[in-house]
């Protein structure tokens, strides 16, 4: 699972405390709960040493009515803006990397009976890699006057 992901899985978990589900979702599934797909993304050219891609993920929540779930998908969505969009990273087993991911943009709508997403968009630069080369030990400069 992409880091990311997994950080604002636990940051919603941490928000609203539900059944989460990754994989398919079974047919008997627990009311409320939240499902995580894995995200789609695009890419683009972003400096000299590193490339961009960008990452959609839409978080449904399950709720009794489609009120309900509107009303905690948009909870949700207001404290990551309070947030100043900004959801830390954690490593596998919890603790803060130190670092964060941005969220670039968040948007919140219902889409079915009792079924509404958090449609979260984000941002990632990875480095290319580099050409491996043989290093110069020793340079010897010579000058002389004729």
């Amino acid at each position: 699972m992409n880091p990311e992901v997994g950080s604002i899985m636990g940051y919603f978990y941490g928000l609203f405390p539900v059944k989460v589900y990754t994989e398919k979702v079974p047919e008997n599934f627990a009311v409320p709960s939240m499902y995580f797909p894995e995200p789609f993304s695009f890419d683009g050219n972003d400096t000299n040493s590193t490339f961009l891609k960008t990452y959609s993920l839409g978080v449904k929540l399950f709720h009794q009515t489609s009120q309900r779930a509107h009303a905690e998908a948009e909870r949700i969505a207001d404290a990551v803006r309070m947030k100043r969009s900004i959801i830390p990273l954690i490593n596998q087993d919890g603790t803060l990397t130190g670092d964060y991911v941005r969220i670039r943009r968040i948007e919140t709508r219902i889409i079915d009976d009792g079924v509404a997403v958090i449609q979260l968009t984000w941002d990632s630069r990875y480095h290319y890699e580099k050409d491996k080369y043989i290093p110069l030990c020793d340079i010897v400069v010579k000058v002389g006057v004729n």
